[in-house]
């Protein structure tokens, strides 16, 4: 067998592999849920209905609601701040925030991984949208650590989509797990102050508070954005001045 034909080979059963993965794990929990907990996957896309499930998974409520919080990130299209918010409501603010960090890092890793290993088919299937992920590629390319921080910061890009579009990118699994350890605790955090209504409220003064912390959040993506190149090449100086340092 000639080397090109050992590299398809290869790459197909990287591929085959990846998705077996993909399956086999998606199964596990599934039964878990279903058997363990008779909790029916369709009812996690509403917030009520996970509030629900949770309560009535008792002690193990916490382990249910960290499973929700990984598969939020991975098989089942939940906004991030439905799961936070849930949390906040049944577990209160600071339990919310490491459970959810916990859940989601997992679940953020998973997808990196399988979206590293299996590559643009299974990117596809989670983002649903050839185009879009081309899009986003394309927009990623030689701005990869920039980009990737400000949108795991700001509240307006999926997590989802990110974590398996990220694994198609030249990051490096240091730099990306580096991301979501700096990112996702602010995000959770701003998630709970913001749009719980318990510190900045939906009316009176609440108003021109958020509509400013909006304005600010997209300006700040549009700086980085444009600058992108240069603050790449900040962050990549002081990334080997940090490396030589602790050698």
């Amino acid at each position: 067998m000639n080397e090109k034909k050992k590299k398809i080979l290869k790459a197909i059963l990287k591929l085959l592999g990846g998705v077996l993965v993909v399956i086999v794990f998606f199964l596990i929990i599934f039964l878990i849920l279903h058997f363990g907990f008779n909790v029916d996957i369709k009812d996690l896309e509403d917030q009520e209905k996970i509030q629900a499930l949770i309560e009535q998974t008792g002690a193990y409520g916490r382990l249910v609601f960290i499973l929700i919080s990984f598969l939020q990130v991975t098989f089942i299209p939940i906004p991030g701040a439905v799961t936070i918010l849930t949390g906040n409501y049944l577990f209160g603010f600071w339990d919310s925030i490491w459970m959810s960090f916990l859940g989601m890092f997992i679940g953020t890793m998973f997808a990196f991984w399988i979206g590293r290993v299996v590559g643009r088919p299974f990117i596809n299937w989670v983002v649903g949208d050839k185009d879009l992920v081309d899009e986003y590629l394309l927009k990623l390319e030689k701005k990869e650590t920039v980009l990737l921080f400000f949108m795991y910061l700001l509240p307006f890009f999926p997590d989802d989509a990110l974590s398996s579009i990220s694994g198609a990118t030249k990051i490096t699994w240091k730099r990306f797990i580096l991301i979501q350890i700096l990112t996702k605790p602010i995000g959770i955090f701003a998630t709970l102050v913001v749009m719980s209504g318990e510190y900045i409220p939906y009316s009176g003064w609440g108003i021109p508070v958020l509509i400013g912390l909006g304005v600010l959040a997209i300006v700040t993506f549009i700086i980085a954005y444009k600058n992108a190149d240069k603050i790449n090449s900040f962050l990549e100086k002081i990334s080997e001045k940090i490396t030589s340092f602790l050698k």
